[in-house]
């Protein structure tokens, strides 16, 4: 029962990806702003869905080098 309350309050850290490799940078253009946006979550930086898919695919190519 302790373990429900505590995975409501306690904040939980990203999921980091340790290789750069597991990401294909190939099909950025294909994907929409929400996957674009789960990919940014992965590599543990956060995207504002506001701006452009050009400057999301931007962020994300600067998060991986």
């Amino acid at each position: 029962m302790f373990d429900i309350i505590k995975e409501l309050f306690l904040l939980k850290k990203p999921l980091i990806l340790k290789k750069k490799d597991e990401i294909n940078l190939k099909g950025l253009e294909k994907k929409t702003k929400a996957e674009l946006e789960k990919l940014g979550r992965k590599l543990g930086i956060e995207l504002d869905k506001r701006l452009t898919k050009a400057k999301l695919i931007k962020q994300i190519k600067k998060a991986t080098k």
